[in-house]
């Protein structure tokens, strides 16, 4: 049985080891590492939404 984290941000639990695919979740997924320092702590959900926001926001990830 996989182990169940819960969310830091929204409480909820979450597979820490869920793959997946999409761009924004990668992108939030990148943020947890580079500036939050919550890698593996946060849901799938809650990068996503980070994710959409600093595509649209943080002019330092341009490239």
């Amino acid at each position: 049985m996989k182990e169940c984290k819960v969310c830091k941000v929204c409480g909820k639990e979450f597979d820490p080891d869920a793959p997946t695919d999409d761009p924004a979740v990668q992108a939030g997924a990148f943020m947890a590492t580079q500036e939050w320092n919550d890698a593996g702590e946060v849901c799938p959900r809650c990068l996503e939404s980070r994710g959409i926001l600093g595509m649209m926001y943080c002019r330092e990830y341009d490239a």
